[in-house]
């Protein structure tokens, strides 16, 4: 691997003009490995199901880097992973798992979580965030209670990238985006919480050290055939965050909006929000990709995972014995696109599309999926394509809070996910949104993100080349149809609000911490 050295500087990865950049998406569903040039075009690509288990998740992704190397005809000159921040595992003195992946999606630790929220304003002024469940400090403070061996065995933490990283190199690195997901990171002074950390019994020493998003890891030290030995590896990051940054989304004005089986709408802004403002909104403020900014995100829980809901309701039973298939089994997404052909939009029918709660712009954890206008002219074609419109109706919710609280005006809104690939999903996006959405055309902008990051190994971030994006056409016409259907959202979404919302959507102050203080 060639490498320049300059005085007083950090080694840096310089990739040949025809070199190929290795990247690795770890989604809740999917992984997402690829090979791609230096502009992020994709040269080689494997999507495979995540397992939940850490060895198997380091087989399935030595084997798809392998796979890529071998259609490409060569490895990659760095690989850079990013993927979920709060899904993590316990790893022992020899690094070896002491349990299956802890997944954020896991209910264990609501009851910790309850206990950690009692004073909700000082740990949001803190960390950024609120207590949950999927916050890995619940889980430990879940694991000290209820299986006190594996915590006393721990000598690390690590997030789903940091692991998979380690057992490619054998270096523990994590990055700030990462560590903030942790609920015991401050993420003023941009390192971990003692006090936070003392509540389940732990330590600084016992989690990741944290390095910036384009300080290699270590070099690959795992055999993966086609894939030279040494080559730089980077933790890139948080999925949102390396996506978002690859998308171009980098300073206050700009929006990103990821999607996935969750999604989340990212607005950089110039500082931290008061925390009950943030609190009263429910987004995190975590820390930007390049470290030097905040950036506000409002998340959907159940975007994605609506649509497969419905499919699995609605699509005919695969298996031998439907009663004991498991969700994702029935799923036919083959069906979708005639489900979808020919609905007309809008479908006058509302959908509330919460199926776990809602967390922005108004919490509610009780809120759940609500129809309306339904009739008996409906098919299931109908009622997919409305819960399609009831999640781009609630993120366009999200974004106008989102920009109001930042004090920002957008110009236009960047896309990227796995719905972009739905054609119907992105024509009401496109309707519904206040300004104009740029899709990004990549297979994976989270794994190319990654990719491309890892080119810059050694580097600045601000130098990773922006990913193509295509303007989504306008239509007039559409966008006047549906401002009546927001409206009706918003008189459904907001009613009968619980005390948890209350008037707190409409907050819209935004000071700095000290001004808090």
């Amino acid at each position: 691997m060639p490498v320049v050295r300059c005085p007083g500087e950090r080694v840096k990865v310089v990739v040949a003009e025809d070199g190929l950049l290795g990247g690795v998406d770890v989604g809740t569903t999917h992984v997402k490995v690829g090979l791609f040039d230096r502009w992020g075009g994709c040269v080689a690509a494997v999507r495979r199901e995540t397992p939940r288990e850490l060895p198997a998740l380091v087989a399935v992704v030595s084997d798809a880097l392998g796979e890529c190397a071998a259609r490409a005809g060569r490895g990659p000159e760095a690989i850079g992973i990013a993927g979920m921040a709060e899904t993590g595992v316990p790893l022992d003195s020899s690094g070896r798992p002491l349990s299956p992946m802890l997944w954020w999606n896991d209910p264990r630790g609501a009851e910790e979580a309850a206990r950690l929220g009692r004073d909700a304003v000082a740990l949001y002024a803190l960390t950024g965030r609120w207590a949950d469940a999927k916050a890995p400090l619940a889980k430990w403070l879940w694991l000290r209670a209820q299986a006190p061996e594996v915590l006393r065995a721990m000598r690390w933490w690590a997030s789903v990238p940091d692991a998979l990283a380690y057992e490619l190199t054998g270096v523990l690195r994590t990055h700030p985006t990462l560590a903030a997901r942790t609920l015991a990171y401050d993420v003023r002074r941009g390192c971990y919480d003692e006090d936070l950390l003392a509540l389940a019994g732990l330590s600084a020493d016992r989690l990741p050290p944290v390095v910036s998003a384009v300080e290699p890891v270590g070099g690959l030290a795992a055999a993966i055939p086609g894939v030279a030995p040494g080559v730089p590896v980077v933790v890139a990051g948080h999925d949102h965050a390396v996506g978002s940054w690859a998308a171009g989304v980098r300073r206050p004005g700009d929006v990103a909006d990821s999607l996935g089986t969750a999604e989340a709408v990212m607005v950089p802004a110039r500082e931290r929000p008061d925390p009950r403002t943030g609190l009263a909104l429910g987004v995190t403020a975590d820390p930007s990709l390049d470290g030097t900014g905040t950036v506000l995100v409002g998340g959907l829980p159940t975007s994605g995972a609506m649509l497969d809901w419905l499919l699995d309701l609605l699509s005919p039973p695969t298996g031998d014995d439907p009663a004991h298939s498991r969700p994702g089994e029935r799923r036919d997404y083959t069906a979708l696109p005639g489900l979808l052909a020919g609905v007309p939009l809008p479908t006058g029918i509302v959908v509330e599309p919460y199926l776990r709660g809602r967390v922005a712009p108004a919490p509610d954890r009780d809120r759940r999926v609500a129809v309306s206008g339904v009739g008996s002219g409906h098919g299931a074609g109908d009622l997919l394509a409305a819960a399609v419109e009831g999640t781009c109706l609630h993120v366009r919710w999200m974004l106008d809070e989102l920009t109001a609280v930042t004090g920002t005006a957008p110009e236009r809104l960047a896309v990227f996910g796995g719905q972009v690939r739905i054609p119907l999903w992105m024509r009401v996006k496109a309707a519904v949104s206040p300004v104009p959405v740029e899709v990004v055309r990549s297979d994976d902008a989270v794994c190319a993100g990654a990719a491309l990051i890892a080119g810059q190994a050694g580097g600045s971030l601000h130098d990773v080349p922006v990913l193509p994006r295509e303007p989504m056409p306008s239509d007039p016409a559409l966008q006047a149809a549906y401002l009546p259907q927001y409206e009706r959202f918003l008189t459904r979404a907001t009613a009968h609000d619980t005390p948890e919302a209350g008037t707190q959507k409409h907050t819209r102050s935004c000071s700095t911490e000290q001004e808090h203080q």
